[in-house]
């Protein structure tokens, strides 16, 4: 029997940008259709670049203080709240942060305690649990070891993917452009990785980025 070769994805996000959301999917997809031996997590980005872009994006000064303020507490307030969803599961956390997103960037809803909870309650959170823990000190530490991750992986873009192949876990490959093509083809080509393309890069520091 051929042997299974663990793939390993790591999708920094922005949880309020649609190219994420599109990135995100072709994951779900890759890992829905193509490889039943795939890991992967969706890790929250919170920098001043997401601030700017979010800003751009929705027409709003980016040097306004006060606007920038706003939206880091936001994207900090709905990071949290994704992070206390990922404490009840992976599965659950990720269809927490999945229909949140739908709410909020497909449909245009503002966030509010009622949608949250809404949200929360249409994925099967345990409430209770839910409501203590994102307001914990537990979700915040998560938070800043996201962002050391980040750091020590030299990602600063959002939809930003780390691949790793079991077979060369202290190696990785930075794809900068996450589209279901180039995931596809990294994986089909490359037999998962091909430790060819990866045998140089011996840490997070030394990503090869395509």
């Amino acid at each position: 029997m051929e042997e299974i070769t663990l793939l390993e994805v790591y999708l920094f996000i922005n949880p309020l940008g649609s190219r994420c959301m599109k990135s995100e999917k072709c994951i779900l997809r890759l890992a829905d259709s193509i490889f039943g031996d795939i890991s992967y997590q969706f890790i929250p980005l919170l920098n001043p670049q997401i601030i700017d872009q979010h800003l751009k994006v929705t027409n709003q000064d980016c040097h306004n203080l006060d606007l920038r303020n706003q939206q880091f507490n936001l994207h900090y307030r709905i990071i949290l709240d994704y992070k206390a969803a990922l404490f009840q599961g992976k599965k659950k956390g990720r269809l927490f942060l999945l229909n949140l997103q739908a709410q909020l960037v497909d449909d245009g809803r503002p966030y509010s305690e009622e949608l949250v909870l809404e949200v929360a309650q249409q994925v099967h959170l345990d409430m209770p649990m839910f409501l203590e823990d994102r307001q914990s000190e537990l979700a915040k530490r998560a938070f800043k070891a996201d962002q050391r991750l980040a750091s020590e992986m030299k990602v600063v873009d959002p939809s930003t993917a780390i691949l790793y192949n079991a077979d060369v876990s202290d190696c990785g490959l930075m794809l900068n452009d996450v589209t279901y093509q180039s995931l596809y083809e990294i994986c089909e080509n490359n037999g998962l990785l091909a430790k060819r393309a990866l045998a140089h890069q011996k840490d997070f520091p030394n990503l090869h980025v395509l």
